[in-house]
């Protein structure tokens, strides 16, 4: 029998997948645990872009994520974006000039290496044909569109060739005994582990904290249409709002879910269009309940159509749904869980997952492994304690 490993990963997805290449090459002894396929969830059903978050804390998990990505061709046959050539710039798109210009003012007094270009007019149709004629927007040289399962499969093969288990449709939950995590059950029966990473995506909190009492992150769905647009645009395009200029800290979390069913409010889709590899993800939702695709599809159609006219004749591919993690204030729980020794969580990056969990995974892996903790103090899991989360 093989000795226990020094970590457990429970979660296949981006942050694990990241997270086990990163301590096994370090020299720890890994075995990664994910219940059903690897990027089964949000890292592989969601629009896929690496992008800069609008918020100072996640900012720098981006840049060194962007690096981490930038490494991997020279150790696996994975090249998952051209980080050496220009990114494929963001436009956040609207009809109302008054909001592009305020997001634009508080992105460039937040991020001036940004360089936010408000744009109209014919000299907006020149950079993107593709967009109706009333549209204007914000432009930010940001956004490199990925197909989302491959920075998950990337990290999943460097994960592989340098040792790590990995155990596909194995459910495991983390097993604490007198306050320390001692490994994880899978069907009934304790894997030791020196100790156990919990990467599970929404369903984290509820590894990390079986009695329900944290749940500062939970599932938001998103819907995704999968279209084959003859002529898509260069741009990736994003719906502006004042979410955007609020950045991932508390107030954008509040702006960004906006009324939940709990309101009496309809939720209403919100226009992105990303294409890589010739399919455009348009998109999309952050719903409290798992969404039947199909039934949103015409919504999020007519939605973008306002946006990019072409999406009314585009053949449909595929329409998925995932679920995101949401965290309660907008940024991801990184670090050790305060009330279990040897347990830890990287999870909660919301829409972010792709852009900053390698990065994430990097930093939570040196940790475990007894390096100095460079993880951002606003990212601690104790920043909300136990039976104090609420709904998001």
């Amino acid at each position: 029998m093989s000795p226990a490993p020094d970590v457990a990963v429970i979660g296949g997805g981006i942050v694990g997948t990241a997270a086990a290449a990163f301590l096994a090459g370090e020299g720890a002894r890994v075995t990664l645990y994910e219940r059903e396929a690897l990027a089964a969830g949000a890292s592989g059903r969601n629009s896929g872009v690496i992008q800069q978050p609008f918020d100072p804390v996640l900012a720098p998990l981006y840049e060194e994520s962007r690096e981490l990505f930038r490494r991997l061709p020279a150790e696996v046959d994975w090249r998952v974006a051209d980080f050496d050539g220009p990114p494929a710039g963001l436009l956040l798109v609207s009809r109302d000039i008054a909001l592009v210009r305020a997001v634009a003012a508080s992105l460039g007094a937040t991020f001036p290496s940004l360089a936010p270009e408000v744009l109209e007019g014919a000299a907006l149709r020149e950079l993107e044909p593709a967009l109706a004629p009333e549209v204007v927007a914000c432009r930010l040289e940001l956004s490199y569109p990925v197909v989302p399962s491959a920075p998950t499969y990337a990290f999943a093969t460097l994960a592989e060739r340098r040792g790590v288990q990995v155990r596909l449709g194995r459910e495991a939950r983390p097993v604490v005994e007198g306050g320390r995590c001692v490994g994880v059950d899978v069907a009934g029966r304790l894997e030791a582990a020196g100790a156990v990473l919990v990467a599970a995506g929404p369903w984290s909190a509820a590894l990390v904290d079986s009695s329900g009492g944290w749940q500062p992150i939970q599932a938001r769905w998103g819907v995704v249409v999968e279209t084959l647009l003859a002529e898509p645009p260069h741009h990736v395009l994003e719906e502006a709002g004042m979410d955007e200029a609020l950045g991932s800290g508390p107030a954008a979390g509040a702006a960004r879910h906006g009324p939940g069913p709990e309101d009496g409010a309809e939720p209403a889709p919100t226009f992105s269009l990303i294409t890589a590899a010739g399919a455009s993800a348009v998109g999309s939702t952050f719903l409290a309940d798992e969404p039947d695709p199909p039934a949103w599809t015409e919504r999020l159609l007519e939605h973008a159509i306002g946006f990019v006219p072409s999406v009314i004749d585009a053949p449909i591919r595929e329409v998925r749904a995932c679920a995101r993690p949401a965290s309660i204030d907008g940024r991801p729980f990184v670090g050790p869980i305060p009330w279990a020794d040897g347990l830890y969580i990287a999870s909660g990056h919301g829409p972010w997952g792709i852009s900053t969990g390698p990065a994430s995974a990097a930093q939570i892996g040196e940790v475990i492994l007894g390096r100095p903790n460079r993880i951002a103090p606003e990212l601690s899991p104790g920043r909300v304690p136990p039976r104090q989360a609420g709904p998001i």
